[in-house]
């Protein structure tokens, strides 16, 4: 599952960070960050906790691409050579720190070599029990590369290390090289800033060379993963790494179970508190249901539920209830994706006339209110861009209900307006959409967008389809759709997170705008290839390019206003939130803004709590 958060419905959020680094990698003491505790926080006891969708890829730090996995890699199994501190943004949680590289890198003065140091001490659990090696770094960044083993993920961020030739790589990186067992140097074919951030996302993790020998290529190498963190899957001790059966506290699909790692030096890392001694955790059942557990108290957490309207009236009703209610904005966005290349939305004023058209207001009452996040028009949470465009609001309209005036302006300037009435009056605005089978929220927002687009003249025929026939409708030209719903949340602090995946590179499966095709694919496809075509990539490459910091933030701050203002290629709803429902046990808590999910190695219980 890419990083979508839900394709089709206004509604569930899975999500992601915020805050642009600001260079300051020195490693703050962990501490409170959102604490539900007073006085000191106690330590040990069990963590249960239940979620309704299992990890995808068994917690493969190569193929795992869901922020919940991304949460227990981070907190729990897999270190990086940087990584979060498992804080909210207002805490420093968007910053990247050194964890398993000893201090920052050093850089050469063309920026295109970066040599890490790995920290003494560091070292991997059990049934391996040694030392975190460069070479483990390099089996990491090769099964990245892998396309064999990789397709779902995200190697086309590490495309400037040198040979790193995704799609059509060979396993083997040469910009990769472990100079001997404490040393890594990363050989660039061009200066990139965002080399922390890169080295702080799960596939970075070192994989031990015995784990490589004996499951490389297997689809979920995860139920075997040697642990670099401080917990690990319950039943590696003396387990053999050749098993083809995984340890006893891995059981994919129905639950996992995580014990202390013991060769884990937490003197090596000043990122995880790591309270708990046993996390259980439960696989399946419904968000109701599961919420209704931790009411109850047979689990303390629903890791992936969120908030229902039956949940947050109960416990918002209810003084002691309301303060196990955590909410903070996800760096992610809630948006309707517009194909800048079929009729009518390949005219740009009707892609305005839909922004100013859409009742926003309505959308997020359907899915709760404003504790699941803030209406927006525009595209980037100016969290990511240190606070810069928060009251940019291109298309603002009465109470976010929508302008049928204003839009009706921008209509009668598009070709598909040919007496100029502000009305749609071509065949081609008689628009199909989809929704997931069964997803009747989806199914009812898609209806109050049909009701905000009839005064234009957009008339929407709603279909309905499965979800990985509506994901690839979605993704690929040969689909031909003219709207999609969808979600996203950042895969690492920085704006080239949206940008990049979203509105540039075509049929990246991502993009459902399609711009940054090419003229080759649009006719291959079907399509009447413009004379110009819809582009942002040399801006996207040069926001990119620019230093990270106040520079960098403008430079995307002024590509957002662009974006939206020229070309519209989609309508940008609601900034989600992410919320959290605590069981009374839990008397410490944060939410980690890296991974956009609470953090577990944070996390204490008390039985008086």
């Amino acid at each position: 599952m890419r990083r979508f958060l839900q394709v089709v419905a206004a509604t569930a959020v899975l999500s992601m960070v915020l805050v642009a680094c600001g260079g300051n990698s020195s490693t703050p003491p962990p501490g409170g960050s959102g604490s539900t505790s007073s006085g000191a926080i106690p330590t040990g006891g069990t963590l249960h906790a239940v979620m309704t969708q299992d990890f995808f890829y068994g917690l493969d730090p190569t193929q795992e691409y869901y922020s919940v996995s991304w949460e227990f890699l981070r907190c729990c199994m897999a270190r990086t050579m940087y990584s979060y501190t498992g804080m909210p943004a207002e805490e420093g949680g968007g910053e990247p720190h050194p964890d398993l590289s000893d201090g920052d890198p050093t850089v050469s003065d063309d920026q295109l070599t970066w040599t890490f140091k790995i920290k003494q001490g560091a070292m991997f659990g059990d049934p391996l029990n040694r030392q975190i090696v460069a070479q483990d770094f390099v089996n990491a960044i090769n099964r990245l590369e892998d396309p064999e083993i990789n397709t779902v993920t995200y190697p086309f961020y590490y495309t400037n290390i040198d040979g790193f030739t995704w799609p059509d790589g060979d396993g083997d990186v040469p910009g990769m090289v472990a100079v001997d067992d404490q040393t890594l140097e990363v050989h660039l074919t061009a200066p990139t800033p965002d080399i922390p951030f890169l080295f702080s996302m799960a596939a970075s993790a070192p994989i031990p060379t015995e784990l490589i020998d004996a499951h490389y290529k297997s689809v979920e190498l995860g139920q075997f993963l040697v642990s670099s963190g401080p917990y690990e899957w319950d039943g590696m001790k003396g387990f053999d790494l050749t098993s083809k059966d995984p340890p006893s506290g891995m059981n994919i699909s129905r639950s996992y179970v995580f014990v202390r790692n013991p060769s884990y030096n937490a003197d090596t890392d000043g990122l995880r508190p790591a309270y708990l001694d046993r996390i259980e955790i439960q696989v399946g059942g419904e968000v109701q249901d599961n919420l209704d557990k931790v009411d109850a108290g047979a689990v303390d957490w629903c890791v992936d539920c969120g908030i229902t309207a039956a949940t947050q009236q109960a416990y918002t009703s209810d003084p002691v209830k309301a303060e196990r209610i955590h909410t903070h904005p996800a760096d992610a966005i809630a948006y309707t994706g517009l194909n800048v290349f079929q009729p009518p939305t390949d005219d740009v004023h009707v892609r305005k006339a839909l922004n100013w058209a859409i009742d926003k207001a309505a959308l997020l009452r359907l899915i709760g209110g404003s504790i699941n996040g803030e209406i927006t028009s525009h595209f980037v949470p100016p969290g990511m861009m240190g606070g810069l465009n928060a009251d940019y609001d291109p298309y603002a309209t009465p109470d976010s209900r929508g302008d049928a005036e204003k839009a009706k302006a921008e209509m009668a300037q598009s070709k598909y307006d040919t007496n100029g009435d502000g009305v749609c009056d071509d065949p081609s605005c008689n628009v199909t959409a989809y929704a997931v089978t069964n997803d009747n929220d989806a199914i009812k927002a898609l209806e109050i967008m049909s009701d905000s687009f009839k005064p234009i003249g957009i008339t929407l025929t709603i279909k309905t389809l499965n979800y990985n026939t509506l994901v690839q409708r979605c993704s690929t030209l040969a689909g031909h759709t003219v709207l999609c719903q969808a979600g996203w949340g950042k895969d690492y602090p920085s704006p080239y997170t949206f940008f990049y995946p979203l509105l540039d590179g075509g049929e990246n499966g991502s993009n459902y705008s399609f711009m940054g095709t090419t003229k080759e694919a649009l006719q291959k496809a079907g399509y009447t290839v413009p004379d110009t075509l819809p582009n942002i990539t040399d801006k996207i490459t040069a926001c990119q390019a620019t230093p990270i910091g106040d520079e960098q933030n403008q430079c995307w701050a002024d590509l957002d206003k662009y974006t939206m203002e020229e070309l519209a290629p989609l309508i940008p709803r609601r900034f989600p939130n992410d919320v959290d429902v605590l069981g009374a046990r839990i008397v410490n808590y944060s939410y980690d803004q890296f991974t956009g999910v609470g953090a577990v190695d944070h996390m204490a219980v008390s039985d008086t709590g």
